[in-house]
């Protein structure tokens, strides 16, 4: 009995962070909470950098933003979007 209540505060505790994680949109879960931002990063990638990677998109002031690794190049990319739907993005290599 005494194992089983020791392994609950654990439990409890990895059901809480998880559920941190999924609120921020941290990990796994960034695909899901960001869904049309990754789509559209994905379409921006596509054309500019067809190689390279980014990293999880997190809420910056009025948008968003990512790291974009690209053959050695850090570049970070900042989103909004419009009034009509449409994402801007601008860049900053680091």
């Amino acid at each position: 009995m005494n194992k089983k209540n020791g392994k609950l505060p654990v439990l409890l505790g990895v059901a809480v962070w998880e559920a941190y994680r999924f609120y921020k949109g941290r990990g796994i879960f960034n695909k899901i909470r960001y869904k049309k931002q990754h789509e559209a990063v994905s379409n921006y990638m596509e054309t500019h950098y067809p190689a390279a990677f980014y990293s999880d998109i997190i809420e910056a002031d009025n948008g968003w933003s990512c790291i974009i690794n690209d053959k050695g190049r850090r570049i970070l990319l900042y989103i909004t979007k419009a009034d009509n739907g449409t994402f801007i993005f601008w860049e900053k290599e680091e």
